[in-house]
């Protein structure tokens, strides 16, 4: 690393995916850093650093779950403000929650769960037919590792695909837990990554993790010297992590036996780890104690000075209001002294309320865990022997909060730092873990590999592959209805199209009848393998009442095809003869401006000339190149560029309507939109451009242009019947939208 730790969120050399394509080994470790509020997931140096996107490209994973029916929705698709699933979950892993009562975080939660020996059980969730469906932690973490790991073979194949098969990459999971981590704890992840079949995965703690991210970004500051120690802060949602690490000299010379071992365990690291890998002298963890806590004394702070707010439950909606209301509050004093935001329906008779504090006030509130956090740095400090230091790195969102920055410079004024820094992002814990994974030298700690599954194990694998199963029937029978809705859709607007009158009266009627069947029980009673069946039985029944319709369609797709096949021949041929000369799409010379018209207007006539015969493709071309030209005229005056204008303005509206003759939307949507940056008022442009954003059923935009395309020409008959249609199905639309919500809130 140079100046920053390298993390690509972009794309990566393909020479990088060709190396490790071609090696033997074809290994990848991926880092896993599990966090309260989001997961974060990078993979090894090998494949760049490249962080492994969610299933719509965010950086990283929702730590939550949620349930609907027969579905799980996993990490980025969890509803997170619902009784019926789970978030935080790696604090519900045991021991990583303060016991009942001193939990401040557990008050918030509106799951329900129980605590036993066995470990923490979250239950009453609603799945599968079920609304006593229960769930302990290692299932739980389960689903989202499962989750994450789906996300790890989509990378894998995205960056990869041109040069290999990823089955032939062996893929390593390093996962990075935080210091004094029970052993249940760790045996309950072991649990999880059993249930999924990570097959080769291990567990590293978070300290040892920056320090391979630290000694890859700054090797040379650890090449020696009494002040090299390094303070690392990171506090999180939930939790606050704190170590020191130092260079082998970082350590005071010893006065008993101890001291002198720990010595020589330094010199050992120092002679066998190139570059020099940090010492970790010291690391601790308070598991209560994080920038959640700030939001929750705002809260506090708000229903105690408020009585409207006296009766608002903390698991309850208003709550949860009022909790976010905090928290946005929290962020605003990041940034400014003093803040005010505004929470909906959380004040008495459902009224807003509006929330200001100050940093003075957020100061007081938080006396307490400024002195927890106080405390945790000076015992870790303490433990390490250290007296001076080389630089304070702090990482985690409450790090950005004024009084925490102040009280960790507080803790360390006399140890040579006056400023903190910022080297570390999200993503460094699980980046530091993949590059643990990847250094066999300081990766002496065996692998945590099951070679023999409890019945717990086994048990726990069975449930979570018959889960992902119904997910699958899950997601199929959902792509079907979607492709039932497109079809239905489409045979109502094929209607209006060139050979609508073949379609029998009776179509409407039949595709009522099954966009009914779509919001009735019985749809939401189907099986996947019944949905598949409608499907196949519409297609049948509509196929055979547009029989007419449909070989209409076919045989001018036939007829267009063997045109387009002679006029691409004849278009070839004339290309062959045609002299090199002044219609050169390269002719860049300064022409008159009335020579440059004739240029413009002959291509014009000609493209005009082949829409007329049918000869579309050719006709789009011979338009973009009098477009072309335009495009080159020079010393216009305001009366000429007027009449360019104008030109160009024909000559896109023509091109859009060759584009949609051809069937290419996106295009036709193109020049639509630079025709109307030539006058937005064009009532053709805007009616070709509604017309357009009908066909791609985007009826809102549709709607918008054809009401301003009447206003502007209220006695054009085409716009008008165009709104009639538009209106049509935005009425459509309201009703299968009343439908939907009927069907949800009953």
């Amino acid at each position: 690393f140079s100046s920053a730790v390298i993390v690509n969120s972009g794309t990566t050399s393909k020479n990088t995916y060709t190396s490790i394509m071609a090696s033997e080994q074809k290994e990848v470790v991926v880092g896993i850093d599990i966090g309260s509020e989001s997961t974060k997931v990078v993979l090894g140096s090998n494949l760049g650093c490249e962080i492994v996107r969610n299933e719509v490209g965010g950086h990283t994973t929702p730590t939550a779950i949620s349930f609907s029916h027969k579905l799980r929705q996993i990490g980025q698709t969890a509803n997170l403000k619902t009784k019926n699933g789970a978030i935080q979950i790696n604090r519900l892993l045991a021991g990583e929650m303060e016991e009942t009562g001193k939990d401040s975080f557990q008050e918030f939660y509106q799951f329900s769960m129980n605590t036993s020996d066995s470990g923490v059980v979250v239950s009453n969730l609603d799945y599968n037919g079920s609304t006593e469906t229960s769930f302990g932690a290692s299932a739980l973490l389960a689903m989202l590792l499962g989750k994450i790991q789906s996300n790890v073979q989509a990378t894998l194949k995205r960056i990869t695909g041109e040069v290999g098969d990823i089955s032939s990459i062996s893929v390593e999971y390093a996962i990075s837990v935080g210091p004094n981590m029970t052993d249940a704890c760790k045996a309950e992840i072991m649990d999880a990554i059993y249930a999924i079949g990570m097959e080769h995965a291990y567990l590293v703690e978070s300290s040892e993790a920056y320090a391979s991210c630290y000694q890859r970004k700054f090797p040379e500051h650890l090449a020696g010297g009494s002040d090299n120690a390094i303070l690392i802060v990171d506090m999180g949602k939930t939790q606050t992590s704190v170590a020191v690490l130092g260079s082998p000299a970082s350590s005071t010379e010893g006065e008993n036996a101890e001291e002198e071992a720990k010595e020589e365990k330094i010199e050992d690291a120092e002679a066998t780890a190139t570059p020099t890998k940090p010492l970790i002298l010291s690391s601790k963890r308070s598991k209560a104690l994080g920038a959640g806590l700030v939001d929750i004394r705002f809260f506090e702070h708000f229903q105690s000075a408020n009585p409207a707010l006296s009766s608002v439950k903390k698991s309850a909606r208003a709550g949860q209001r009022l909790l976010d209301g905090s928290q946005k509050l929290k962020h605003l004093l990041s940034q400014l002294a003093d803040g005010a935001v505004t929470v909906e329906n959380v004040g008495e008779n459902d009224t807003d309320l509006k929330l200001k504090a100050s940093r003075q006030t957020l100061s007081e509130l938080c006396q307490e865990d400024a002195s927890a956090l106080t405390e945790l740095v000076a015992g870790v400090l303490k433990e390490a022997n250290v007296t001076k230091l080389f630089a304070v790195e702090v990482v985690g969102g409450g790090c950005r909060i004024p009084f925490v920055k102040d009280v960790i410079l507080g803790a360390v004024k006399d140890m040579g730092v006056t400023t903190l820094s910022f080297s570390f992002d999200d993503t460094s814990a699980a980046l530091g873990a993949a590059l643990v994974g990847e250094d066999d030298a300081i990766n002496a700690n065996p692998k945590q590999t099951i070679t023999e599954a409890s019945e717990q194990q086994t048990q726990l694998r069975a449930a979570e592959q018959a889960m992902s199963a119904l997910d699958q029937d899950m997601q199929v029978r959902a792509d079907t209805m979607n492709k039932i809705e497109a079809h239905v859709l489409e045979m109502r607007s094929a209607k209006h199209s060139k050979h609508g009158a073949l379609l029998p009266s009776t179509m409407d009627a039949y595709l009522d009848d099954v966009e009914n069947w779509i919001f009735s029980e019985e749809a939401d009673d189907a099986s996947k393998d019944d949905v598949v069946a409608k499907l196949e039985a519409t297609i049948k029944e509509t196929s055979e009442m547009a029989k007419d319709y449909l070989e209409a369609l076919q045989k001018e797709k036939d007829a267009k095809d063997r045109e387009m096949e002679a006029e691409a021949k004849k278009a070839q041929e004339e290309r062959e003869g045609e002299p090199d000369g002044e219609e050169d799409d390269h002719d860049n010379r300064r022409l008159p401006k009335k020579r440059r018209m004739e240029i413009v207007m002959k291509n014009k006539a000609e493209a005009n000339e082949l829409f007329g015969d049918g000869n579309y493709k050719f006709a789009a071309a011979r338009y973009t190149k009098a477009l072309s030209h335009c495009a080159k005229f020079v010393d216009l005056s305001p009366d000429d560029i007027e009449e360019v204008n104008g030109v160009k303005l024909s000559l896109n509206l023509n091109l859009a309507l060759a584009y949609t003759k051809l069937q290419n939307p996106d295009q036709a949507l193109r020049v639509c939109n630079e025709a109307i940056a030539i006058d937005e008022n064009s009532p053709k442009a805007l009616y070709r451009r509604a017309s357009i954003y009908y066909e791609k059923k985007n009826w809102d935009a549709a709607n918008k242009d054809v009401k301003k395309a009447i206003e502007v020409a209220p006695e054009d008959k085409a716009i008008k019947k165009l709104q009639d249609r538009i209106e049509a199905q935005m009425k459509r639309q309201k009703l299968k939208e009343k439908k939907m919500a009927q069907k949800m809130f009953g």
